[in-house]
């Protein structure tokens, strides 16, 4: 009996010891932060101990964190967070309190990156370039629209000039997660203007004769014989393909205008899109006939803001609309009335170019009309066009 009593008191040490080896086993809740830097905050939560009923003992727990700002919350374990504030460029110690059926203490040690600050702020003919304390992501913004930002140095953030004021807060990350909010006010770009009238004076008008596909050698004759001054707005791809003509064209007293590169409606392009067309084609016909237009004429006649703002940036001082048509035989002006001093007259270098011109030249003679250059000077006093106009 001696010996069963023996036996009976061994089990239940062992069964009590293996009760402690269990409970030794479950941990007690760990504890798992992660930085934010873009505000300054530090998220806390629990996470489950080890061992098979650290599940339950995560969900009885509760915590609170002490230290930094507005810490001293008391929260649930499962699934609970605190988000704690911190001072940026400082080290911080918080001491998280676990309480529930494991107890524990930990302390977090945290340090933050120096908040991101802007050091100056310069505006030039380009826009807006923000200098900051530390070097910032290249990440993609675009503000009011248009606005297109860029990154030209490290530290440097710069905002360019669309056709619209743009009055905007910038959110910039540093790349150590830091962010600031800059205010910029960046000026609208200057916009180029349009004119449908030239100046009436002497009872001028004015021949203008668009895109360059069939160079016409009667008109070339009647321009170096009767030294008619016509100006042609020229699709670059159009002029290249018969340069010695332009070439003469300009020799015999013509005007070489900006007509595009490829004759696109530039009110569907972007401002950058727009700005090439204008641009590439202005260097083009300076390059090839030695003079760098100075007027331009949208295509369609279709202009806005932003047709206006890219000819400013493409180099151009003057857009050039038109007053008057010739279709075939049929010259049409804008209000239906004849002819008169100030109209631009819009032809086409098609088959037949010339036959057009001379039934123009015999209705502005009848009038007692005369064919005046066109220069940026011909729009001295008079009103600019300020819609679009239908045409090609």
């Amino acid at each position: 009996m001696a010996g069963i009593g023996v036996l009976v008191m061994l089990g239940l040490a062992v069964a009590w010891l293996g009760q402690r080896a269990d409970a030794a086993a479950v941990a007690a809740p760990g504890v798992a932060w992660q930085l934010h830097p873009a505000s300054n905050t530090v998220t806390i939560r629990l996470v489950r101990g080890g061992g098979p009923s650290s599940g339950q003992i995560l969900a009885h727990s509760r915590f609170t964190v002490s230290g930094g700002r507005g810490s001293g919350r008391r929260l649930a374990g499962g699934g609970g967070t605190a988000r704690v504030h911190l001072r940026p460029g400082h080290t911080t110690r918080l001491a998280v309190q676990v309480s529930g059926p494991q107890p524990a203490q930990t302390t977090l040690t945290i340090s933050t990156p120096p908040a991101l600050r802007v050091i100056k702020s310069r505006r030039g003919r380009g826009g807006v370039v923000v200098t900051l304390s530390g070097p910032v992501r290249r990440q993609p913004h675009r503000l009011c629209g248009l606005n297109t930002v860029s990154f030209p140095a490290a530290r440097q953030v710069a905002v360019a000039r669309s056709p619209q004021v743009c009055r905007a807060r910038l959110t910039v990350t540093a790349r150590d997660g830091e962010q600031a909010v800059v205010p910029v006010a960046v000026p609208a770009l200057p916009t180029i203007p349009l004119y449908a009238f030239a100046s009436p004076a002497g009872r001028a008008v004015y021949i203008t004769v668009d895109d360059g596909w069939t160079p016409s050698g009667q008109v070339l004759a009647i321009m170096r014989s009767t030294h008619l001054p016509v100006t042609a707005f020229l699709i670059a791809r159009a002029a290249r393909q018969d340069l010695p003509y332009w070439r003469a064209f300009v020799r015999a007293g013509g005007t070489a205008g900006d007509h595009t590169v490829s004759h696109p409606d530039l009110t569907r392009l972007t401002l950058g899109q727009a700005t090439s067309q204008w641009g590439q084609a202005r260097l083009a016909l300076g390059h090839w006939l030695g003079r760098v237009p100075d007027m331009g004429r949208p295509p369609y006649g279709a202009f806005d803001p932003t047709v206006q703002a890219a000819a400013y940036r493409g180099g151009l001082t003057v857009l050039v609309g038109w007053s008057a048509t010739v279709d075939g035989n049929r010259i049409q002006t804008w209000d239906g009335r004849p002819l008169a001093p100030g109209e631009i007259v819009l032809l086409h270098w098609v088959p037949g170019l010339g036959h057009q011109l001379v039934r123009l030249l015999a209705l502005i003679q009848a009038r007692h009309l005369r064919p005046m250059p066109l220069t940026p000077a011909s729009f001295a006093g008079i009103s600019p066009q300020q819609r679009s106009l239908s045409g090609d």
